[in-house]
């Protein structure tokens, strides 16, 4: 299976889900479990989908820059061919040594692959819809809990089935 294939196949499954969880509050008229369920799903999508884009993103941007393969673990173990049985001078050691990244430099690389505005789109949707539903009093815990949770266990029981059928 490719990966592009994979992510459109997901794409259409939690679709259906969300069509079906649609028709059952419709055929329950249920309005309540019909907001949440929408709310919580459409920005959990939203966050999970620009967390893919971003990673994604990431992962094309180091495969065109060459950082992947034996090569880039070789950079990062020995970078300057040190391992070899001479005797090496402290001195000379410390100009190779890279300073070392400040706590907030660390964080801005740690955050490159999950930045994307389509994720940051989702986590203030998630928020506003939270708040518009509190508000309106229309909140509902356990349909609201039930919509996050809609995303992540179909797309784990998806990637579990597909690992099973690629053995």
């Amino acid at each position: 299976m490719q990966k592009r294939n994979m992510f459109l196949d997901l794409v259409r499954i939690l679709i259906a889900v969300d069509i079906g969880i649609v028709v059952f509050c419709y055929l329950e008229d249920n309005m309540i479990w019909l907001f949440n369920t929408q709310v919580a799903f459409f920005a959990t999508s939203l966050i999970i989908i620009g967390a893919f884009i971003g990673y994604s993103n990431m992962v094309k941007f180091n495969l065109q820059n060459g950082n992947v393969g034996e090569d880039i673990l070789k950079k990062y173990e020995d970078p300057y061919d040190m391992d070899d049985e001479e005797e090496i001078d402290k001195e000379k050691l410390k100009e190779f040594k890279k300073p070392k990244l400040k706590w907030y430099e660390a964080l801005l690389f740690s955050f490159k692959g999950g930045f994307n505005f389509i994720r940051i789109f989702g986590y203030i949707f998630l928020i506003g819809g939270f708040l518009w539903l509190a508000y309106s009093k229309r909140f509902d815990e356990i349909s609201f809990i039930f919509g996050v949770s809609i995303v992540p266990a179909v797309s784990l029981m998806y990637i579990w089935i597909a690992k099973k059928q690629l053995k």
